[in-house]
């Protein structure tokens, strides 16, 4: 199950350094350029959110990287 947008850890994974070679690289290009955007734009952290949320929900191989976060 995906976690609401509401979830502490998408916000945790976006705002951290959090190493993420557990991932596969679609997920850490995803999450890299996710990071870069919400550095340069604080206030744009919920739509980032989102976007990393649809990523999971599209692709199944995230959904196993999502519990890696």
């Amino acid at each position: 199950m995906i976690p609401d947008t509401n979830d502490p850890r998408w916000k945790r994974v976006l705002t951290s350094e959090s190493d993420l070679s557990a991932t596969s690289l679609a997920t850490r290009l995803m999450v890299s350029r996710l990071r870069r955007e919400v550095a340069a734009s604080p206030a744009a952290l919920a739509a980032k959110i989102g976007e990393l949320r649809d990523f999971v929900a599209k692709n199944p191989f995230a959904t196993a990287d999502m519990a890696k976060f």
